[in-house]
């Protein structure tokens, strides 16, 4: 005996019917910033980094004021003014010592971009960078440009970062290793906000 439903007679138009059941979750207006417990509007970009400061904050030991957000990197290239944004810096003793990206996607894409950032952001090279997606992160050496830890667990803690920096050498980026880190950070930055980096804030 054959059975009747429709959806064993056409299973494929009941998934669609169950999927017009089921829409996806509406993304929130606005995000709590867990650093000044004030509103702001929603974004992927700041959505991720929100996590990763939470992360910090409650099981990484970091306190509120070790982070500045959104801190500049400005130079002039070909004509142009660029001005670049780094997402999460973050400052032990009076330096900073490591510089993060949030952004979705492939980790790997936005090695060479943060690596850029450390290298200008500061009259030194910011010895460690870190990228993340939210789901996974990785930490990289700024000098060598190689991959020291994968995932949250290979965070150190802010008591082992402290300790790590005290053998860290904080050398100067020489002059022409600069324009080859501008021409990165504005070919990078030109392709996922051509506007915003083009024009000076």
């Amino acid at each position: 005996m054959k059975c009747g439903r429709p959806s064993f007679l056409h299973p494929r138009a009941d998934a669609l019917s169950h999927a017009k059941e089921s829409p996806r979750p509406l993304l929130p207006d606005t995000l709590t910033d867990c650093l000044t417990g004030r509103e702001i509007p929603f974004s992927n970009r700041d959505n991720i980094r929100q996590k990763i400061l939470r992360f910090l904050l409650e099981e990484k030991g970091y306190l509120k004021e070790d982070f500045s957000l959104d801190r500049e990197i400005s130079f002039d290239l070909d004509g142009q003014k660029v001005v670049s944004l780094v997402d999460i810096s973050v400052v032990l003793g009076g330096k900073t010592v490591v510089v993060w990206k949030c952004a979705s996607g492939s980790l790997v894409s936005r090695e060479r971009q943060i690596i850029a950032s450390a290298r200008l952001l500061e009259d030194y090279v910011v010895p460690f960078a870190a990228v993340t997606n939210g789901t996974d992160l990785e930490l990289l050496d700024s000098l060598s440009e190689k991959v020291i830890g994968c995932g949250f667990g290979s965070v150190p803690s802010r008591e082992e970062f402290a300790k790590d920096i005290e053998k860290a050498a904080f050398r100067p980026v020489k002059g022409k290793k600069i324009v080859n880190e501008q021409r990165i950070l504005y070919t990078y930055d030109g392709i996922s906000c051509p506007v915003a980096c083009k024009t000076p804030r």
